[in-house]
Parts: structure tokens; sequence; C-alpha cells
């Protein structure tokens, strides 16, 4: 299965985007065709028009689409700010068409410093997704204490957490997988 990882913060000395780094590693150690986009690399200016009626797309946007239509599902890797997810993730979402992520299964991990892990910030991404007529996981990643869980490298340093992400992962693959083999069948 063909999935992106989209890693949302932007923020100097960012910690989420250590998460973003397991779950690629991870997602290809079993098998998956995974890309990485690192919104912290794409820098999408503020949208001014969609995409598909942009007279000039900044650089990369082209590419960053094509990657997220190609994929058969998403996972949304961000930090909590003001209650919320990123800005940089509202952004780049808004500057596709809903046909990006219509239809696919996409699981959303919110990755905090602090104890609780992004609750209101998972739960809007959820929202975004159906917004983008995307299938949000009902089960959420929420990563609390992140420091103390994994590593610079996106190295898991908390075996106790492994449970909470295999269980993350069991569910988002199953239902990813199902939806796809659905559209195998139907044609779409």
């Amino acid at each position: 299965m063909n999935i992106v990882v989209i890693s949302a913060s932007t923020r100097l000395n960012r910690v989420s985007h250590r998460v973003a780094l397991f779950l690629e590693k991870t997602l290809a150690a079993a098998g998956h065709e995974v890309q990485l986009l690192d919104l912290a690399e794409y820098q999408f200016p503020i949208m001014e028009e969609v995409l598909h009626r942009h007279p000039n797309p900044p650089e990369g946007l082209e590419r960053f689409a094509m990657l997220v239509r190609q994929a058969d599902a998403a996972v949304f890797v961000s930090p909590e700010y003001n209650g919320s997810y990123t800005a940089a993730l509202k952004n780049a979402v808004d500057y596709l068409k809903e046909g990006e992520f219509a239809r696919k299964v996409v699981g959303v991990v919110s990755a905090t410093t602090g104890p609780l892990g992004g609750m209101r910030a998972a739960m809007n991404m959820q929202e975004l997704v159906l917004g983008v007529s995307g299938f949000a996981l009902p089960q959420m990643l929420l990563v609390g204490n992140l420091p103390q869980r994994f590593d610079e490298a996106g190295n898991l340093i908390d075996p106790a957490f492994e449970k909470s992400i295999n269980n993350f992962l069991n569910n988002f693959l199953w239902l990813a997988e199902a939806v796809v083999a659905k559209k195998e069948t139907v044609g779409v």
C-alpha cells in the first residue's frame, strides 16, 4: 500500500517530527511504500488560490499534490498549537481539491511535550479529514511527553508506548486495506 505521512510542524526545534520519522520507518519496514511529506521542507506560502486554478503554483506544490493523489492512505502528524493542529497543515490541505483525500483513510497523530498528547488537535484533524471527503480513522494516536518517548532520530525510547502505536497502526492499516480492496472491486 502507498502511504503518505504528512509532518505538519514547521517550527524550529520541533519534536513532533520525531513521530513522523518513526511512522515512516515502521510502515516501510512492514512492506508499505511510504512518502514522508515534511511541510517544513515545502514552506508553502499562505494559500491565495487552490492548485487547480493557481496561475503560478508555489514550488513543490504540484509534486506534493501528486504524491497525496497517488497515495492509498495518509497519516497527519501535528503538534497541538493553541488547541488545534498547525496552520501549515491547514494551508497545505487547503491548496488541494477534495479529490486528493477523497475516499482515503487518514489517521491522525497529535504529539506534544506535555502529558495530554494534543487531544483537541487530533479531534480537529479528524474534522479536517471529513471536510476533504476522507475517511477519518476513529482511533487517534496521542503522543504526550514526546521527548521521553522518541529520540531525535525518530526511534522509540519508551517501550511501554509501543502497544499504543501498534494498536493505532493495526487499526489504520486494517481500515485502509479494506477501503483499498473495496475500491479495487468496484473500480474506483
